[in-house]
C-alpha cells in the first residue's frame, strides 16, 4: 500500500538513512496491497449487489440472474482473497493476481453485457413505461395505455444509450481501476521475480 509507493518515490534517492528491504519485505508490501484491492473489490461488489437489489424492488422485478451472478462472483474473490494471503512464493501470488484479474475481467463484462442485453430484449415494454410515466408526470393523470411512435422510440434509445454509456463509465472508473492495481502488483512481481 503506502509502504510500497513510498519505496518507489525514494529509490532513486541517495540519502544514508534509506532503508534496506529483502526480498520477502517487498513480497510482503505486494502482498498487502494485493488484499487490501480484493478487499476494496469485495465492498465495491456488496454496494453493486445492494444497488441492483433497489432497482429490482423499485422495478417490481427481483433481479435473480445478476444476484446469482454476484453470488458466484463473490464466491470466487474469497477463493482468491484467501489464496493471496496464504501465498507465500511470488510466484503462485503472481498466478493468484493473474486469476482474480480474470474473474474481475469477467465478471464486469457479464454484468455490463446483461445491462445491454435486458435493455435490448425489453426495448418496447421500457419504452412504454418511459413514455407513459412521461404523460402521466406531465398530465398528472394515471393512464394504462400509450400510442407509441418511432419519435418516442427513437428518444428514448437516445436516453437509453446515455445510460448505458454512464454505467459504462462507472464500471471503468470503479472495475478498471482495481484491474489496474493488480495489474500493476502483477508487474511489481515480475520485476522481484
Amino acid at each position: 500500500m503506502e509502504e510500497l509507493e513510498l519505496l518507489k518515490n525514494d529509490w532513486n534517492k541517495n540519502t544514508e538513512d534509506f532503508k534496506e528491504y529483502s526480498d520477502q519485505d517487498i513480497l510482503g508490501m505486494i502482498k498487502k496491497q494485493s488484499v487490501s484491492v480484493t478487499k476494496t473489490l469485495l465492498i465495491i461488489g456488496v454496494v453493486e449487489v445492494i444497488i441492483w437489489s433497489a432497482y429490482g424492488y423499485i422495478d417490481g422485478e427481483f433481479p435473480f440472474i445478476r444476484i446469482g451472478l454476484f453470488t458466484i462472483f463473490f464466491g470466487l474473490i474469497i477463493y482468491w482473497f484467501n489464496k493471496i494471503r496464504s501465498g507465500e512464493s511470488s510466484l503462485a501470488l503472481m498466478k493468484n493476481i493473474l486469476n482474480l484479474r480474470k474473474t474481475v475481467f469477467g465478471y464486469a463484462g457479464i454484468s455490463f453485457a446483461l445491462i445491454i442485453f435486458d435493455s435490448l430484449i425489453n426495448f418496447k415494454h421500457n419504452t412504454s413505461d418511459f413514455i407513459r410515466g412521461w404523460k402521466d408526470g406531465q398530465n398528472g393523470t394515471h393512464s394504462d395505455t400509450v400510442n407509441l411512435t418511432m419519435v418516442n422510440y427513437i428518444v428514448f434509445a437516445f436516453i437509453l444509450a446515455a445510460v448505458i454509456y454512464f454505467l459504462y463509465w462507472i464500471y471503468k472508473k470503479t472495475y478498471g481501476k482495481i484491474l489496474s492495481d493488480l495489474k500493476k502488483n502483477y508487474r511489481e512481481l515480475s520485476k522481484a521475480e
